[in-house]
């Protein structure tokens, strides 16, 4: 596991809910989602500006965390996820990284990226 001072950032994984649609699907539902708190590093890895069909600035950035939130229970993250920084919202891209020691799980690599405009 990376030592706790080596990660300064708290941030919140949130997780949606799920309700079922109309066709009998299952949907994301984020009126219902649940938060766990992480101890985490968070870089900016790009940005960049698309102004092809609106004004919109997109970040990439990498998140580094224990497999455990700030409790000590086990970190489950997914590509549904969303990561909250301060007022910065993140969207979660594809899987987490995993990256392992020879004996053990030590940490996860998470890429994220923000949109706005």
């Amino acid at each position: 596991m990376i030592d706790e001072q080596m990660l300064p950032h708290l941030v919140d994984v949130e997780h949606p809910g799920t309700r079922e649609d109309r066709y009998g699907n299952d949907v994301n539902d984020w009126s219902t989602s649940t938060r766990t708190e992480v101890a985490a590093w968070l870089q900016q890895n790009t940005s960049s500006e698309d102004t092809d069909r609106r004004d919109a600035q997109v970040g990439e950035w990498l998140m580094l965390c224990n497999p455990v939130d700030t409790t000590g229970n086990p970190l489950a993250v997914h590509g549904r996820a969303r990561v909250h920084w301060g007022a910065l919202r993140f969207e979660v891209i594809g899987p987490p990284g995993p990256a392992y020691t020879p004996a053990e799980m030590h940490h996860y690599e998470i890429r994220l990226r923000t949109v706005e405009g």
